[in-house]
């Protein structure tokens, strides 16, 4: 018998892009883009709140924002990937959402390196 056991590499850090299930009020809504927020609690690493970028600021009350298990989500990538544009939209829009601190600045530091290659070349 083999068991398994959830390692750190199994683990999705804040700033993650991944594709996951976006439902709301138990209906199902398809699969959508997401950010990785951080895990959705301390003690279970199997579960991640999720926040729907595309749809809208970080919030609970529009449903931007939610929770996905490790099963359930496709990584695709990480903020680090994306454009500039994008970037400052994802920093704004994660705005002061509780939690969301160390993807809001892996999403700033990425945004900001990419400002300043453009600068750089305009030289």
């Amino acid at each position: 018998m083999t068991v398994t056991s959830s390692t750190a590499q199994d683990a999705l850090a804040a700033g993650t892009v991944v594709r996951c299930w976006h439902y709301i009020h138990g209906e199902n809504h398809g699969l959508r883009k997401a950010i990785v927020l951080g895990p959705f609690s301390e003690h279970d690493r199997n579960c991640y709140r999720v926040w729907f970028y595309t749809l809208g600021p970080a919030s609970f009350d529009t449903n931007t924002v939610s929770h996905a298990f490790r099963n359930e989500i496709e990584h695709l990538g990480t903020v680090e990937d994306m454009s500039e544009r994008t970037l400052a939209k994802v920093v704004r829009g994660i705005g002061e959402f509780p939690g969301s601190s160390l993807a809001k600045i892996r999403a700033a530091t990425a945004g900001q390196r990419l400002r300043n290659l453009r600068l750089a070349r305009k030289r």
